[in-house]
This record gives C-alpha cells, structure tokens and sequence, in this order.
C-alpha cells in the first residue's frame, strides 16, 4: 500500500496547516524506485532509488548520467494538492547533494488550477535559489503566492547534464506573510510594474485591479529590496496568466545585457535548391536587439534568397518557420523581405488602435535596413510556408507576413498560439518585461488571438526519413 506522509507546520498565528504528499522521503520503492514519484526515462540517464547515500531515513532518490548528456536532462515529479485557502505564501523544500556535476540541478514546480492547467511556474534558477553543484546535503527551497484559483503542484526537480545527484526529504507548507511594513524602495518597484502592466496589457480588463491592489498590500509587507518584491512581481504576472495572457515574461538582466550586442540564438538560416528547382529557406529564431546584429542576419536571408534566384531556374518557394521559436522579428522580416514583397505585412492591434508593419526598399523601420535589397525575378511564382508547434511568437508574426498574399499558402501543423506583439519595457533594476501588448492581424485584416491553423494541415507522419509537410508543399507548387 503506498504511503501518505504528512507534512505539519505551525503558523505564527497557531493555526496548524497540513500539505498531502506521497512518500516524501522516498522510503517506499517499487522495482528499485520510490514509488508515487514519476520519472520518464530519459536517454544516457539512471533514476533509481539509493540506500546508501540519503540525508534521513532509509533511501533517497539518485539520478546519475550514464553517457554524455550534454544538452539533456532528467527530471521527476509527483502531483499535490495545495494546501490552506485564501491568499496564502506556500513553500516547497528539498534537500540535494551531488558530486560529479557538469550542469544543472534544481527543484521545479508547475501550479495547476482546477482544470489542471498551468497558472504559474518556478525553478531553483527562476527564483533566484540556485543550487550549488558537487556540495553536500543542503536544503534549498521554492515559495509561491496563491490565491483559491490554485489546487495542485506538480512538484519535483531535475539533473541537467552530467554528474550524479541525490534528492531527499521533501516537505510542502504554508508559512505566514510578514507583518513588518514594506520599504519605500520595495513599493516603488511593486508599483512601476504593476503601473505598467494596467497601462499597456491588452489583458488589463480581465484583471480586477481592487483585488490585486488589496492582495499586493499583503504579499508586500516586509519586503526591503528589490530583490525581495520577487513573490510580489510573481503574482503579477500569474494574474496576467490566469487572465488569459500565456505570451507576456520578464527577461533577466543578463539576458537584456546579451540581447543588446549579440543573437543569443545559436542557430542559422539555412537554404537549399531542392530536386525539384524549389529555393528552399529556413529562418530561425533571432533574439538579438542590436541593429548591427539584426542587419546582418537579414543580408545573410536576402543573399540566400538572390543567389538561389539568381543562378536558378526557380520554380517557387518554401518558407520554413517551423523551427522558428520567435524574439526579434525585423531582421526575420527584412531579410524575407524578397519574398513577403512590399507594402503593408500585418498590423498590431489593440484598444489604442491599429499600427502596420510593413516592408519597403530593404527596410522595416527602427533602423534595420539591408545595404543592397534583392528582389525577385518572379514575385508572382508560388510561396509555400511551413508552420507548426515550434512555430511561436515572432515566428507567428512572420507567417502572418506572408497570409493573405494570392499566391501563398501555409502547410503544416498549427503554430504554438504566441500571435501577441509582446513589447519590452526596460525595468529600474535592469530587467526587461515583455508584455503581450496587442494581438496580430494579416494583411486582409484577419485577426489573430490563437493558433495559426494551416491551410493545409498535413498529417504528422512517423517516417523520419522523409519531410511530410515539404512534400505537401511541393505537390502543391509544382501543380
């Protein structure tokens, strides 16, 4: 019979509060596993069960690379009701030790809402309790604000790259809010943020600002440092995803630091002739936000697309977005520019009005121009895009650049539902919050709120060898 262990904390008020969860010291085991813990084997990886190195009790829980596993990762988790109601702080804890270690460790947890989707989302990194590798038994912990929308944690960690580590004595509580007051500093970070996001959401009708304005007072208190306000910042932003936002996230500083000089996207266009005289291009993700950077990545499209034009007999084209997980769409645009052709390509739409993106003489605006624009010999030929679920956000927006042009057509599975304009608004501590300001329209004035479906949707195919959507794609040209 599987075990249900109780985890009992006492509140500074004296209430006691109890979290429901299934072997949390990993004692009882089931083939060498603790059971009520799941673990999708995962390649050049080993999850078992360890009586030999545990912090309490008698097992723990060991992942240990078996090969290389560079660029992959282990992860385990049990679903857990949430315990108290109301506005309520709840910690989840775990002890970890680890030797060996050439990656990441950490503890995660996705909170569920009663239909058993994902309203919030943090990890070790993401709350700034990162877990120091190849050290001994130390507990390290995540805390999230919740309100009665959330039932249920899936809670558990991961080992990402090699090295061994051992998970154990897991616990879930609710602790007390503070009763200190905030400082002013603490406050007038929670209020730029939040400012922000009733200015320019176009989700702020659905949030009930009394509410979140009350519940913030609360969270809030005790907070000193900008640091501290990150339960509060946390709330904000699980308010926007319960209000339907799923596209709106806070880029780090690092990252905004990255993002300024380099492409942080280790991934290049590609381009091909096919056997068929079909001028193949494939256009990734592109994150950076420097113009140097974003007009070389745009000249190296256009120089694809005119040398597969120039010296061939080109009997159409294929766009391939499907590996296009989004960022900055300009340089994408641009350097399509050849193909997507002139004039207005979509609109961003919102309460404040409609506003064009468009495509003219190299150009798409905000400085990001090619030296020596392209175009082709026969803009009239036929355009085949390729979408799917890697297809995302600014992906989205470049498919969308090409809808409603007669001699287009999408292909494919439908894309991953990010049709949004995100918009970067610099924070005072460096970072950035993307906002999913406005939704996105094609140039016929059809909008966008969900996923591009297809015009043709091409059956997932389980032969590896072959490209069923390429195929799709070149019947339909060479008609």
């Amino acid at each position: 019979m599987k075990k249900i262990t109780l985890s009992i904390v006492i509140l500074a008020t004296g209430v006691f509060v109890h979290a429901q969860m299934q072997n949390p010291d990993f004692e009882e085991t089931e083939n060498n596993l603790p059971i009520t813990w799941k673990s999708r084997p995962t390649e050049a990886y080993e999850v078992k069960s360890d009586n030999t190195v545990k912090y309490s009790g008698k097992n723990s829980l060991q992942i240990t690379s078996t090969a290389d596993a560079s660029g992959k990762m282990q992860t385990f988790s049990q679903l857990i009701p949430i315990p108290g109601s109301g506005l309520r702080k709840v910690r989840l804890s775990g002890y970890i030790r680890s030797e060996n270690t050439a990656g990441s460790i950490a503890l995660w947890a996705q909170v569920k809402n009663e239909e058993k989707n994902t309203i919030d989302f943090g990890n070790s990194k993401t709350q700034n309790n990162n877990i120091i590798p190849n050290s001994d038994w130390k507990e390290y912990s995540l805390e999230f604000v919740l309100d009665d929308t959330a039932k249920n944690f899936l809670f558990g960690g991961f080992l990402s790259g090699n090295g061994k580590v051992w998970f154990d004595h897991f616990t879930v509580s609710e602790i007390p809010f503070s009763s200190k007051p905030s400082s002013e500093k603490a406050l007038a970070y929670i209020k730029e943020f939040k400012n922000i996001v009733k200015k320019n959401s176009i989700f702020k009708n659905q949030i009930n600002w009394t509410l979140l304005e009350k519940d913030l007072k609360k969270i809030s208190k005790g907070m000193e440092t900008v640091e501290d306000t990150g339960p509060a910042i946390q709330y904000i932003m699980r308010t926007l995803k319960v209000s339907g936002d799923n596209h709106s996230f806070i880029d780090s500083k690092e990252n905004v630091e990255k993002k300024a000089v380099s492409n942080t996207v280790a991934i290049e266009p590609e381009f091909k002739l096919t056997d068929q005289n079909i001028g193949y291009i494939m256009v990734p993700a592109f994150s950076s936000r420097s113009k140097e950077v974003g007009i070389s990545f745009a000249e190296k499209i256009q120089g694809m697309i005119q040398k597969l034009d120039t010296e061939n007999t080109v009997k159409g084209w294929v766009v391939d977005l499907r590996k296009n997980t989004g960022g900055n769409m300009y340089p994408m645009i641009t350097g399509l520019g050849p193909l997507t052709g002139e004039g207005i390509l979509g609109y961003f739409t919102s309460d404040k009005g409609k506003h064009a993106w468009s495509y003219k003489k190299g150009t798409t605006g905000y400085g990001l121009a090619v030296s020596n624009p392209y175009s082709v010999k026969s803009p009239e030929i036929k355009i085949a895009v390729l979408i799917g679920p890697g297809t995302a956000s600014s992906g989205e927006a470049t498919a969308i650049s090409f809808i409603g042009k007669t001699n287009v057509k999408t292909f494919g599975q439908p894309s991953a539902g990010y049709t949004s304009g995100n918009r970067g608004f610099k924070l005072s501590d460096g970072r950035s919050l993307l906002l999913a300001s406005s939704y996105e329209m094609d140039r016929k004035g059809k909008e966008y709120k969900e996923k591009i479906q297809p015009d043709v949707l091409v059956p997932v195919s389980e032969n590896t060898d072959s490209d069923a959507d390429l195929t799709a794609a070149t019947q339909w040209i060479l008609e």
